[in-house]
């Protein structure tokens, strides 16, 4: 070996000792400074995470106002070229909502609507949800109200809302304290989340505006004596009352099997026993027993022969009735009773295949029912007073139709009633429960007359006014009336827009994507009409050259 390479290998030798002796030193330090290195390293991250969870609960906080600034300033929908923010859409769409639970409250399970689950979460319809639903309305309201509010302003039309508004405020707290809630608490749960009385006055004093418009407009439009007549001569079977006596003959159908009944085949089922000894169930025991259509023919038969004699008997031993319209009368019957041919003691046998009887009836007479209608006012007394107490205060005063209206501001729990001093006009036996068109309509009836009725444990103070048109008039008033305000409506609506800027209402949307469909659709059909002319054209060129 040379000197060269001895002092080579030295040398390495030498480096790995060094490197021996350090990782055998050093080998814990070096751990425990990587251990350090680490905290630090998780400290570093934990106090990063520690900063971007306060930004976010900062940031959460600092979101209130500003959802609420945005709720009451940016731009929701656009209705008729008027910006609408959160707080009056949300407005519009619990009032709609609200009115409609109110007027098929008991019915809104058969309509597979749930109150107090998401809305949006149940289907309405194929398409829509149930707050699609109301959204769609409530923008056809803001649509007619502002069309309306346009027209109002237009028109010169003012209104002072004053008194109706502080009475609006009074229901709000007499109804927060009802509830047990505080009044801000009940406007956001009757108006939406950003409602308060504040942010919603503008609103509700517009409605109170535009409401009065259109009474107005109403009472513009109310047709004439003439044109009432008129209507009537057009549709009298609508509005004229028949009296007759009716006897049902049931047929009597057998609940045991006949001569005539279907075969049936054994099965299984029908043995009285088992393999292992006991008795067997048979299906049908629990159910009625079905007549065959022979056995069903054969009672009808039979029954058909009672009911022609019954026939000659019933203008003396039917079932009275009095006073019906063709709307209440069963409709197998009614076209009959309300043919223009009829005439006093004519008789019939109508046959209900899908009950199994038979009709037999009696004419007796039509006529247009003159009784008139009333005007009284009414007081619902709050729980502090009773009917008789009110009454009682009533005589001891100046006892005129004037202060009982007064009595009424001040007693009635009916606040809808306040304003006019529990006035009703134009009341029909209909239109009231028994015992208060009861009163109402005795023929000893006289102006001035009052009384306390509880009906249903509900107490009733009536003062009786007088005498007013006859129900059939009030009625065709009515739908003449409706029928000129609806036109009125769809005619100012007709060129009012809706801009949803944000994509919030998604019955938009599918209005737009069955629309976009029906298209297709009418262009595929348009399209294959087309090919099959000219492949019948084609034929047709073909089989003359041939």
């Amino acid at each position: 070996m040379s000197k060269n390479e001895k002092v080579t290998e030295n040398k390495e030798q030498k480096e790995q000792t060094e490197q021996k002796v350090m990782t055998k030193y050093d080998r814990k330090v070096q751990k425990r400074k990587e251990e350090k290195e680490k905290e630090k390293k998780e400290e570093r991250i934990s106090t990063a995470i520690g900063i971007v969870v306060l930004v976010a609960l900062v940031c959460l906080v600092a979101s209130f106002p500003i959802r609420t600034y945005l709720a009451t300033h940016e731009t929701y929908v656009v209705v008729n070229g008027e910006a609408v923010n959160k707080v009056e859409f949300d407005y519009q769409y619990n009032l709609t909502k609200n009115n409609y639970i109110t007027q098929y409250g008991s019915y809104l399970t058969y309509f597979g609507l749930d109150t107090s689950k998401d809305l949006s979460t149940q289907m309405y319809s194929d398409t829509l949800t149930w707050q699609d639903y109301f959204e769609q309305n409530a923008v056809e309201s803001l649509k007619q109200n502002k069309a309306l509010m346009a027209e109002a302003k237009a028109a010169g039309f003012t209104y002072d809302t004053t008194d109706e508004y502080n009475t609006f405020k009074e229901t709000i707290k007499t109804s927060a304290a009802a509830a047990g809630v505080s009044d801000k608490e009940y406007v956001r749960s009757i108006y939406g989340s950003y409602a308060t009385m504040g942010r919603i006055e503008e609103y509700v004093k517009n409605d109170m505006v535009m409401n009065a418009y259109y009474q107005k407009l109403q009472e513009d439009n109310a047709p004439s004596d003439d044109e009432i007549q008129s209507y009537y001569e057009e549709n009298k079977a609508t509005y004229d009352s028949v009296d007759y006596r009716l006897t049902t003959i049931e047929a009597d159908l057998p609940t045991e099997p006949t001569e005539l009944a279907d075969p049936v085949e054994e099965t299984a089922a029908d043995t009285t026993g088992t393999t292992d000894g006991t008795a067997a169930t048979d299906s049908t025991q629990d159910t009625a027993y079905q007549p065959s259509d022979a056995e069903i023919a054969k009672a009808m038969e039979d029954a058909k022969v009672l009911a022609d004699d019954a026939e000659q008997t019933v203008a003396k031993d039917g079932e009275a009735h009095e006073n019906e319209k063709k709307s209440s009368v069963n409709y197998l019957i009614s076209d009959w009773l309300f043919d223009d041919a009829r005439k006093a003691g004519d008789t019939t046998v109508i046959t209900n295949d899908n009950s199994h009887c038979y009709y037999v009836v009696a004419f007796e007479k039509r006529y247009l029912d003159e009784t008139p209608s009333a005007d009284v006012r009414v007081i619902i007394p709050t729980e502090d007073k009773t009917g008789e107490e009110i009454l009682e205060e009533w005589k001891n005063g100046a006892a005129t139709e004037d202060s009982f209206a007064e009595l009424c501001k001040k007693y009635t729990q009916d606040t809808s009633a306040v304003e006019n001093g529990g006035l009703f006009e134009q009341v029909t036996k209909t239109g009231m429960t028994e015992e208060l068109s009861n009163w109402i309509f005795d023929n000893s009836r006289q102006a001035g007359d009052t009384v306390a009725i509880t009906v249903s444990d509900t107490s009733y103070v009536l003062y009786y006014i007088g005498q007013d048109q006859p129900e059939w008039k009030i009625n065709i008033k009515n739908t003449l009336v409706s029928d000129t305000m609806s036109q009125h409506v769809q005619d100012i609506t007709a060129d009012v827009t809706v801009e949803d800027p944000k994509g919030k209402l998604n019955y938009l949307k599918v209005q737009a994507e069955e629309s976009a469909a029906a298209e297709t659709e009418t262009a595929t059909a348009e399209t294959q009409e087309i090919t099959e002319e000219q492949t019948a054209a084609t034929e047709e060129t073909a089989t003359q050259a041939q």
